[in-house]
């Protein structure tokens, strides 16, 4: 179970306490991703750092891990554990329902799918922080380009859905926040379960610099505009940090 938790977790499909939810990795609004040699910033927010561009699993894992080294207990996990973990994780999805049924394993495949085009980097935050932080560098920037749309689209359909399991029934919604970040593309929300009595709140805050996607999440422990303060600063940090070891990873190839 605690593969399939790590993988839910960050596919979106568990809550803090690691119980099957909804989505909370959450996508764009419907809005266009430049394409490859496009603007670096979006309207309001313009950037004068040069996009970046593809990153090996190497050089996300030195990212991540230095990310992590002032996180007591945070866990990194690099692309070859992730990706070691996922027929755990499905095995454990398939005793699972999710009306409706069009919103089912998304969160998972959309993993899958990100590791057979992007090279990927994940932290996992101690329990009683309450959020990850995720790193996928895409080879072909179309192909980042275009997953944004196919996951806009899916939100668009499961911005509310029910999940059962192990004789539980957690209902999710999803509320679309406003923020922006130094990144050319950035979307935020907040996705809501609730299971009996027991209720959480997590936000997650995606950035597109160039041929990367960082995802942030965080538990709301106090008002949603803290938690998105917190993942944004998450995003931040791990974007100036790629942004710091791009040169040094291009001149090792």
């Amino acid at each position: 179970m605690a593969a399939a938790g790590l993988l839910l977790a960050l596919a979106g499909c568990t809550d803090e306490q690691g119980s099957p939810g909804a989505t909370s990795t959450v996508t764009p609004p419907p809005v266009t991703v430049e394409g490859p040699g496009g603007s670096t910033g979006t309207p309001g927010s313009p950037s004068a750092v040069a996009a970046l561009g593809h990153l090996d699993a190497a050089a996300l894992n030195t990212a991540v891990e230095q990310w992590a080294s002032n996180f007591k207990g945070a866990q990194v996990n690099d692309q070859e554990k992730l990706r070691s973990q996922l027929p755990q994780a499905e095995k454990w999805l398939e005793g699972i329902t999710v009306v409706p049924a069009t919103c089912g394993l998304y969160g998972l495949g959309n993993l899958k799918d990100q590791l057979g085009k992007a090279d990927m980097a994940a932290v996992v935050f101690p329990a009683g922080e309450g959020g990850d932080l995720t790193v996928a560098s895409y080879r072909d920037r179309d192909a980042l380009v275009a997953d944004v749309g196919a996951q806009q689209h899916l939100d668009e359909s499961c911005g509310k859905y029910t999940v059962k399991a192990d004789g539980q029934e957690i209902t999710s919604t999803l509320t679309r926040l406003e923020a922006t970040s130094s990144a050319a593309y950035t979307s935020v929300s907040m996705l809501e379960s609730v299971n009996g009595k027991f209720k959480s709140k997590r936000v997650s805050v995606r950035a597109i610099d160039g041929h990367v996607m960082v995802t942030a999440t965080r538990t709301v422990t106090d008002t949603p505009e803290d938690a998105t303060a917190l993942a944004l600063g998450d995003a931040e940090s791990l974007l100036e940090i790629l942004h710091g070891i791009q040169p040094e990873a291009a001149a090792a190839h």
